[in-house]
């Protein structure tokens, strides 16, 4: 019987041993930081492999892969394209598993190369060794903590996978993503893709529970009938977002010098893509945006928007986008037009999007969102300025910041942190929201009245969404407590100094818990943005902040993509998986 894919990859991504072929003490080669990288981390025996010296980083050193006494269930190989044929045959000779081929000069660089490729293959088969590459910069494995890479990339464990035809474009994927937060359960270089095939780790991908959404870098497939077939089995299942270059004659040239594939006309990849449900980007950074996207979010019902902006210049812009992406900036029902009309100042822009003019009412700004969201029309929002340069950052920022309180502001209520402390204690305990709503209230109450014209209304629906924030441990109901207060007076539920952070952390972390809250009350995406952000975004939690309604609506527009492919195949959401359940930790 056949072996399945999980059953042939098996010792690729959960070696008990490795050994590097090509290690070296020489820091001018990639053969040092390949042996170093696969160091880094892995728990079983690592070995060098060096004709010419005798000990690699402090490791006895060995001549050939059969001069190991022990078993070696995975080779990775660094040395000049020649000499790998013969390597490949030490391994077939010493019984191993699986290969990684990092060397180059094989079918990239003509027929010749092509040639050296297909001996090797040949060899390969002939000992049943399943391998990665040429060409490659390597690949990493979660479960086994291994990087297997040509230099060390910084990677954390996480619900993506990405396999990348690619190098360049691979490594700064996974390093970007290291730095938003986000991480790869697996990652995979495969260069020319010899022997294992793109739609192969997609399947292997596809097959793994602990990843939720498959990404690949792909230049041109070597059988494009087996791709749609095996891929077309795991879009049903989670979603596969590609970024395929090669829309002009200048690009696909490139493609040929440098993976030796086949980049194909660019209509029959868009078209078969979009038969099975592959979601096409057009740049590294979408390819991460998305992804973050089908974290982080439920899918919408449809392809109706609403935009909140706090100016109406973005808001602008950002229907624009969304237009562009075919998504509809829905009229607004007159029921929710005369709810907003009785808290916005006259001012507002009375449509879609919702401008408030200016308005620094907290919380009447804070709870437009739920009247949208409840609004059956519509079916995702976007919420301009969320972050960074949200005007209640800077407003709470500015409130004397020398008082020591986390929000840098002292609201005046007239209970005490330590008189509130005792019902909130007991509410916490009953994880109850109606109790944690009341023992809130007064926190909330004088919030309102410092930063708006009070609103019995609007303060009953922000003191339930807070409550159902800390009742799901989004917030923590003391740092809440304390928010507000000089650090002398701050309270700690076990008598120790609580939690203090800085104002611009503490909004951060309250605004994250608000959005995520949204998500989960109305089962709808809530996509927030920023402007101009200095710093590169981070997933937080289960949210993220993205760089523009442009983004934002990128990102919207390939989730109702995806959920109109499950709704044509009869689904309604993948099989065995459930869109934005997991935050990517």
């Amino acid at each position: 019987m056949a072996k399945s894919i999980v059953e042939e990859l098996e010792p690729l991504f959960n070696p008990k041993s490795v050994a590097v072929v090509g290690a070296t003490n020489n820091f001018n080669k990639w053969g040092f930081f390949t042996f170093s990288s696969a160091l880094d981390g892995f728990q079983g025996p690592v070995y060098p492999v060096n004709n010419r010296e005798t000990q690699v980083l402090g490791r006895k050193a060995y001549a050939r892969v059969t001069d190991i006494p022990d078993a070696v269930d995975l080779v990775v190989i660094v040395v000049p394209a020649p000499s790998v044929p013969s390597v490949m045959g030490d391994c077939v000779a010493k019984g191993v598993k699986a290969a990684v081929i990092i060397s180059a000069g094989f079918a990239e660089t003509g027929p010749e190369g092509k040639k050296l490729q297909d001996e090797v293959l040949r060899i390969a088969r002939k000992g049943g060794i399943r391998f990665v590459g040429p060409n490659c910069m390597g690949y990493w494995s979660a479960t086994s903590n291994l990087r297997a890479f040509m230099f060390p990339l910084p990677v954390r464990n996480g619900p993506l996978a990405f396999v990348s035809q690619g190098g360049n474009v691979g490594g700064a994927v996974v390093i970007s993503g290291y730095h938003k937060g986000v991480g790869f359960h697996r990652y995979v270089s495969c260069g020319c893709a010899a022997d294992i095939q793109i739609e192969d780790y997609i399947e292997y991908f596809g097959d793994d529970p602990e990843v939720k959404v498959v990404l690949a870098y792909i230049e041109g497939l070597a059988d494009g009938k087996r791709f749609l077939d095996k891929v077309s089995k795991v879009t049903l299942r989670k979603p596969v977002i590609v970024l395929k270059p090669g829309k002009t004659d200048a690009a696909a040239r490139a493609i040929v010098s440098h993976s030796g594939a086949l980049a194909g006309t660019d209509d029959i990849y868009e078209a078969a893509f979009r038969s099975i449900g592959v979601l096409r980007v057009d740049s590294p950074e979408e390819l991460l945006d998305v992804a973050i996207g089908f974290l982080t979010q439920p899918l919408p019902p449809g392809r109706n928007v609403a935009i909140l902006t706090p100016g109406g210049s973005y808001g602008v812009l950002c229907a624009d986008a969304c237009a562009a992406e075919g998504l509809n900036v829905v009229k607004l029902p007159q029921q929710v037009i005369a709810e907003l009309d009785r808290v916005f100042p006259p001012r507002w822009s009375r449509g879609n999007p919702v401008d408030p003019a200016g308005d620094r009412n907290f919380i009447t700004y804070l709870t437009a969102p739920m009247k949208l969201l409840r609004v059956a029309e519509v079916d995702a929002l976007i919420f301009m300025g969320f972050g960074g340069f949200s005007i209640f950052a800077s407003l709470f920022a500015s409130f004397g910041r020398d008082s020591g309180g986390v929000f840098s502001v002292q609201v005046p209520m007239r209970q005490t942190p330590q008189e509130i402390l005792p019902e909130l204690r007991r509410a916490l305990e009953s994880k109850d929201v109606e109790q944690i709503k009341v023992a809130l209230r007064p926190v909330i109450s004088a919030l309102a009245m410092l930063t708006g014209t009070y609103n019995e209304q609007e303060v009953e629906d922000f003191c339930r969404l807070v409550a159902s924030a800390v009742a799901a441990g989004r917030i923590d109901a003391l740092l809440l407590l304390n928010a507000f207060r000089p650090a002398e007076t701050a309270v700690a539920s076990d008598g120790a100094r609580s939690e203090r952070l800085v104002p611009e952390e503490a909004i951060a972390r309250f605004f994250r818990a608000i959005a995520e809250q949204w998500v989960a009350d109305y089962k709808k995406p809530v996509l927030t943005t920023t402007f101009f952000a200095e710093d590169q975004p981070r997933l937080q939690g289960s949210h993220y902040v993205y760089r523009s309604g442009t983004h934002a609506a990128r990102v919207l527009a390939k989730l109702v993509e995806y959920k109109e492919f499950l709704e044509r195949a009869g689904m309604a959401q993948p099989a065995g998986m459930v869109i934005g359940s997991t935050g990517g930790r």
